[in-house]
């Protein structure tokens, strides 16, 4: 929302970019905490963290075209943080799914 909000105008660039900069970090925190889980399916956990790893990755885009002022590029990374949501997702779903 907060990367629509620039885009048209309806939020600052010091708001935006404080934004991103602490979702970053909260996925950073994420991904060490997920990659430090003890589990007994590795292949979810590795799912978990590649899809949050993916959400990091769409966010340093966003923030990287926020600093240049690129408008394409931050509608990119948009794009990139809702493909990597619904991956999110679908790999937390698949993590906390009850075991058989």
């Amino acid at each position: 929302m907060v990367l629509d909000a620039w885009t048209s105008g309806a939020a600052p660039f010091a708001y935006t970019a404080g934004t991103l900069q602490s979702i970053g970090k909260t996925l950073a925190d994420a991904e060490a905490q997920i990659q430090s889980a003890e589990t007994a399916e590795p292949a979810e956990r590795a799912a978990l963290a590649a899809a949050v790893k993916d959400l990091s990755v769409a966010v340093a885009h966003a923030e990287a075209g926020l600093q240049a002022g690129n408008r394409a590029g931050v509608q990119k990374a948009k794009q990139d943080l809702q493909l990597a949501s619904r991956s999110l997702a679908a790999a937390y779903a698949n993590y906390f799914a009850p075991k058989p």
